[in-house]
């Protein structure tokens, strides 16, 4: 880069650096100056003018062939464009220039995770080792490749070497806590988000990670739960908004908005699909905001149940909060509390005169000007206000309905006829798994001579993952025959080995979501135990509506006396497998029409009440 351009970009002086480049860009006689182009080019990519920058990045390559940088700058414009694949291309001819290049390599690794084309990124990674290329980018997107494909322990020593010499500590720290919650180590990841906290206090992320695992963390009561999320909305959602005057309604349709993210090939669609089509749309005018950065199959089955679909990923949120205003809705629910691309920020903002949280996320908010929490008479019992800084509202059945997918398959007739022992299972996430759980499994399992237990997880790709959970079943006596730890995928493999389950085990103090759904289709009961409220009351929830409340259980020794028993009534086992499906079809957990209603009631009395 020319010095004085050099000095202006160093300086942070970026509008002069601007002039200064389009001054040269300008001068017919630097049009041959490969060297200026490539500086003009880096200048006018950080200054977001990418008609400039293709321009002279494009003469660049050409006057600097066999250089490496102004194919990485063409590289990174491509990549800003959207254009990923012709990115890559340039990244792999700089590569071949420079092969030890860490930061052309990490470049390519990045927009390859992107993508997704995690095997493709392992391959740079490999090339980029045997050329001798190192940095703690490398480590970092390592571990993330490692990670994707369930290799636990080699992530975890990735990330941990990516902590030396890292541009960002706190991001780093972030990410090693995210790999530790796979293997469920919550305690440690919690240290590891305190850690990135510590070292940047305004990494918004590490506070929502951290947040995340505290959902998960058995030594937090509800109160001490409620806390950490007062304590991040004191943080980044300081300042109150001013109330919103709600338009008359007169004699027109109540507007209901819907926020997500997670509109495509995702679990909530089988939420979504029995609900908003359900509406009486008499009364209630249906609203999407979706922002999904990359629409899929799922987005396109969605969109036609709504009356009203905006595309929300390319709009910030004031410009998201303009959007929903002049669309005039009423009640706005968010479906993704502290997930990945959260708008919350927006409902802080007060978008709308009621503003509730439902189905995405099970804990609460912290944002104080979210009103309400939707929920039943299981999942927020009395008392549940010490979990929620939102008012809980109570609807007079199930708060969720469930349309399986088409393509689950039979349950089959209950495995322990055939296989001579009863197999108690859980396809949770590991991070559910505290000790106190499996202090609980070992005891039904020493109370059940032969009966085995089938852990489904992707941390069980890696044989080091597989044996920490055998070390501790071993403490309390449990052999490791007696446990079936594997990783089953894609889905329709993980729905076939439902066939081999008796009787599925409900984690606490946060209980399974998704997967309970998925094990009563597939045959199996559970056994659950009341926890904290409302992500230790799924299972309550879930059991009362299918009239099978006495499966859930305040202690855990009636716990263990439930599943013993279980597994020792085979008859009856047997027969609530064979009538699961019909059971849940004419119960509250398919009636998405009932759900609709019930809500349908519900926002319009939050509005009235405004």
């Amino acid at each position: 880069m020319t010095a004085r351009l050099a000095a202006l970009a160093q300086a942070g002086a970026w509008d002069e650096a601007l002039r200064l480049a389009q001054a040269l860009d300008a001068d017919p006689a630097n049009e041959a100056d490969g060297q200026v182009q490539f500086d003009c080019a880096q200048i006018f990519l950080a200054m977001a003018d990418l008609p400039r920058a293709a321009a002279c990045a494009t003469r660049a390559v050409a006057l600097l062939a066999g250089q490496a940088g102004p194919l990485v700058v063409r590289a990174k414009l491509h990549a800003a464009q959207g254009k990923a694949e012709a990115a890559l291309a340039d990244l792999a001819d700089a590569s071949r220039i420079a092969p030890a290049n860490a930061d052309i390599r990490a470049l390519q690794v990045e927009i390859l995770h992107r993508l997704e084309r995690y095997a493709d990124a392992a391959g740079i990674l490999d090339a980029a080792a045997a050329a001798g290329a190192a940095s703690s980018a490398l480590c970092h997107f390592r571990s993330v490749t490692d990670l994707a494909f369930g290799d636990i322990t080699k992530a975890e020593t990735a990330a941990r070497q990516a902590l030396v010499g890292a541009a960002d500590p706190a991001a780093a720290q972030r990410w090693l806590g995210t790999v530790l919650l796979q293997d469920g180590r919550v305690a440690e990841a919690r240290a590891a988000f305190a850690a990135a906290i510590a070292a940047n206090p305004k990494d918004e992320q590490a506070w929502t990670d951290d947040l995340f695992a505290a959902n998960y963390d058995p030594a937090l009561d509800e109160a001490a739960l409620k806390a950490c999320y007062v304590a991040w909305a004191a943080r980044f959602v300081p300042v109150r908004a001013a109330k919103l005057a709600a338009p008359a309604i007169g004699g027109r349709r109540l507007r209901v908005g819907y926020v997500s993210q997670d509109l495509r090939l995702h679990s909530i669609r089988h939420f979504l699909s029995p609900v908003v089509p359900n509406h009486d749309r008499a009364k209630i005018e249906t609203f999407a905001y979706a922002s999904v950065a990359r629409p899929d199959a799922g987005t396109q089955a969605l969109r036609p149940l709504f009356e009203n679909w905006r595309d929300a990923a390319a709009l910030d949120d004031a410009a998201l909060l303009d959007t929903i205003r002049r669309d005039g809705i009423d009640v706005l629910v968010d479906l993704a509390g502290h997930t990945a691309a959260t708008r919350l920020k927006l409902f802080a903002r007060r978008a709308a005169p009621v503003q509730v949280t439902w189905l995405g996320y099970g804990g609460t908010t912290g944002v104080p000007e979210m009103d309400y929490y939707l929920g039943d008479n299981q999942m927020l019992p009395p008392g549940a206000e010490a979990a929620l800084t939102e008012k809980p509202w109570r609807l007079p059945r199930a708060c969720f309905a469930y349309d399986p997918p088409a393509d689950m398959p039979d349950p089959g007739p209950l495995p322990a006829l055939k296989a001579g022992h009863v197999t108690f299972a859980s396809f949770s996430r590991l991070v559910r798994l505290n000790d106190d759980v499996i202090a609980v499994w070992a005891r039904i399992l020493d109370a059940v001579p032969k009966s085995r237990l089938f852990l489904n997880a992707l941390a069980f790709v890696d044989a080091g993952a597989v044996a920490r959970m055998q070390a501790r079943f071993a403490a309390h006596g449990i052999a490791p025959e007696r446990l079936d730890l594997r990783y089953t995928r894609p889905q329709p493999k993980t729905w076939d080995a439902y066939r081999s389950v008796d009787v599925a085990l409900d984690p606490f103090a946060h209980n399974g979501g998704v997967t309970s759904f998925e094990a009563f289709w597939m045959g199996a009961p559970l056994v659950s135990l009341r926890a904290r409220a409302p992500l230790g009351r799924y299972g309550d929830c879930l059991l009362s509506a299918l009239d099978l409340a006495d499966w859930c259980s305040d202690t855990t020794d009636a716990y263990i006396a439930r599943a013993v028993a279980a597994a020792n009534d085979l008859d009856t086992l047997a027969a609530l497998r064979n009538g699961m499906r019909t059971r849940m079809r004419s119960s509250a957990l398919c009636d998405g029409p009932g759900l609709a209603a019930a809500m349908d009631a519900a926002f319009w009395a939050m509005r009235e009440a405004v």
